[in-house]
């Protein structure tokens, strides 16, 4: 991709990005309930799931797992031996990332969990107002991804 203007060219938000940390939490061992639980995120998101991976870990019963969906990706990390997990939940398009919230408090019936929002390709200032990113603001990104164009 070339920007030939030299005047910023306003971006569009990409997606949202949301981080969730999960405490006092129960059911975090079992991967076929922690994957069905991923499932059921993407479905109530409203994303198309590409793939599956989930990873059990024996020393403390902990899974790792990543849904590779068209519109990006959800991860989970748990500890179960401190009541814990760390979702990472972005995606673009018509996805609705927030939905896998209810989802996600129902399986695992947390006393409290913390969301870190993002809008990716720019941000929302304390008002709530998005501030996208300039074009002049990828330069160094573009540099190294650019397209020919024919």
């Amino acid at each position: 991709m070339t920007i030939t203007s030299s005047e910023p060219q306003l971006v569009h938000p990409l997606g949202q990005h949301i981080i969730v940390d999960i405490f006092d939490a129960s059911n975090l061992i079992g991967e076929k309930h922690i994957e069905d639980m991923m499932i059921n995120c993407a479905h109530a998101a409203n994303a198309t799931i590409l793939k599956t991976h989930i990873h059990p870990f024996e020393t403390n019963g902990g899974v790792s797992g990543m849904i590779i969906l068209a519109e990006s990706h959800i991860s989970i990390h748990t500890w179960p031996e401190y009541n814990f997990a760390a979702m990472d939940i972005f995606m673009c398009g018509d996805a609705q990332p927030q939905r896998c919230l209810p989802v996600i408090e129902k399986c695992f019936q947390p006393s409290k969990i913390v969301v870190n929002d993002l809008t990716r390709g720019g941000s929302v200032n304390r008002l709530g107002e998005f501030r996208p990113l300039m074009h002049n603001q990828l330069q160094s990104t573009l540099k190294t991804a650019q397209q020919t164009e024919y």
